[in-house]
């Protein structure tokens, strides 16, 4: 996709009143194992051609749905149920409608991913960012007591066609009511383009946001949403952001180049350089003049402000010294700041040693962990370094969540602080959802840890779309108000209903 200024719109934003939110919010359909249905789903059929996306399903189990699913095809052309996106898009799976075929390879869409829990289809996703595999990937996580599509079926080369699920029964149903999650996720994105209105300030607090934006358009397919971040990258003519006088070397000044880089691997041409430009000059100087992570990413923070937009910009250049930069300065931040005693990490020096470990910050590291798998090569030799050390926090944290599913802003001292607090919260529901999603952790063990952390998150966004209980900028626990919210916070809530989604 080309972008140019001419064909994009802003969207304006502002605020709302505080009210919880309707507890339709989130339905839990079920998280049990495979097998709970008793419907068989249909065969699917594809390869690189148009798929079937299962055929009449029998009596489709417990939920009594008649068929299959529609017609879910995933053909070389890529025809969604949503607007034909040449990044891959993302396709519908709802009932009766067909699930996306990416026309090419471009961002991981969701298509058909539970479609055999819902009746839809089991057609092909986008294909995945680096122009391999697309596909459907519904049957297994779509299966069980609607009747589902079989397998997940992984589809053929850069997005054309799924090949179709099995005639498999069963399967695990999806644990979230998709309907119920795209829509807060829509309210919550809606109010925030509305707050910010024509404010296009590229530091990290705006650029986080812009991360879980684009989550958002491949998790609805809502092309205003990716023009939304084009229109700021273009306002700040892809600069790295000049907040923070520390110079475009600083991390949080770094953090705009996550979606810079996102939205050229989208479409790769040479009109689209300009994305990458800055990034890749200040990239460049930092690999000419390395330094210790210690010492230039000396608070845990940076640890998703930078190491993301690194991998993405390795990823858009080819430069694999990006990758290497990032590991040798991740990896001695970690020796630095990391407790292993409690799985956690201090914020920066000031707290090493000490009893302090803020939910936010190690919010970030959580996030940052995540955001660098999901581009990060799987042949790369660190790859397993990075998956060990969320299983290692994930286990911490699973047992130091509250009972209402938040996270306290101290999460080791839950009672000098005891509101709830929606930042740090987003971020480890992301980056568990995440891990279950991508096989790092256990779906039976991790799952009601999310469940608990996603209800609490969209019982703390008000009828307008505020997401509430957000701790103000700082670098350590503090409190937070039903009534205080902040973009990264929206943000993280963008990025962990993306992997809701999916579950």
């Amino acid at each position: 996709m080309m972008f140019d200024s001419g064909g994009l719109h802003g969207i304006r934003r502002r605020h709302g009143a505080s009210i919880a939110v309707l507890s339709v919010a989130l339905v839990l359909v079920s998280c049990e194992p495979a097998g709970v249905g008793t419907g068989t789903g249909g065969s699917g059929s594809g390869g690189v051609g148009p798929g079937s996306g299962g055929a009449v399903a029998t009596t489709g189990g417990a939920m009594g749905m008649a068929s299959g699913g529609a017609m879910g095809s995933g053909g070389a052309n890529g025809t969604g149920g949503v607007p034909n996106l040449p990044d891959g898009g993302v396709g519908a799976d709802a009932v009766g409608q067909t699930g996306g075929g990416g026309a090419s390879g471009g961002q991981p869409g969701t298509a058909g991913q539970t479609g055999g829990a819902t009746g839809g289809s089991t057609g092909g996703a986008a294909g995945f960012p680096d122009g391999g595999t697309g596909g459907g990937t519904s049957g297994g996580r779509g299966g069980g007591a609607a009747g589902s599509g079989g397998a997940a079926g992984r589809g053929g080369v850069g997005g054309m066609g799924g090949a179709g699920g099995g005639a498999g029964a069963g399967g695990v149903t999806a644990a979230f009511d998709r309907a119920a999650v795209m829509a807060i996720m829509r309210r919550v994105a809606d109010y925030e383009i509305a707050r910010f209105g024509t404010g296009n300030n590229n530091g990290w607090v705006r650029a986080t946001f812009h991360t879980g934006m684009l989550a958002a358009y491949r998790a609805l397919g809502d092309v205003k949403y990716r023009d939304y971040t084009v229109q700021w990258g273009q306002a700040n003519a892809w600069r790295i952001s000049t907040d923070s006088s520390s110079g475009p070397r600083f991390a949080d000044n770094q953090t705009c180049v996550q979606s810079y880089a996102e939205l050229y691997l989208a479409d790769p041409v040479a009109s689209n350089n300009v994305m990458i430009a800055a990034a890749r000059t200040t990239f460049d100087s930092m690999v000419a003049a390395p330094m210790a992570g210690r010492t230039e990413w000396w608070w845990c923070d940076a640890l998703f402000m930078a190491p993301p937009a690194l991998a993405r910009m390795a990823q858009a250049t080819g430069r694999t010294e990006y990758l290497t930069l990032m590991h040798n300065m991740f990896w001695d931040t970690k020796a630095f700041l990391f407790d292993p005693t409690q799985s956690l990490f201090w914020r920066d020096s000031k707290y090493r040693n000490t009893a302090t470990f803020w939910s936010r910050g190690n919010g970030w590291v959580v996030g940052g962990i995540a955001r660098v798998l999901e581009v990060l090569p799987v042949t790369d030799t660190r790859r397993a370094d990075y998956e060990n050390l969320l299983r290692q926090m994930a286990t911490k944290l699973r047992t130091i969540q509250a009972s209402d599913g938040f996270w306290r802003s101290g999460l080791i001292d839950q009672t000098t602080y005891t509101t709830p607090e929606s930042s740090g919260t987003a971020f480890f529901c992301f980056g568990m959802a995440w891990g279950i999603n991508h096989g790092v952790l256990d779906r039976a063990t991790y799952l009601p840890t999310v469940t608990k952390a996603w209800t609490a998150l969209v019982g703390a966004v008000n009828t307008q779309g505020r997401l509430g209980w957000v701790q103000a900028i700082g670098q350590a626990p503090g409190a937070s108000t039903m009534d205080a919210t902040n973009d990264y916070a929206t943000g993280a809530f963008l990025l962990a209903g993306s992997e809701i989604l999916k579950l």
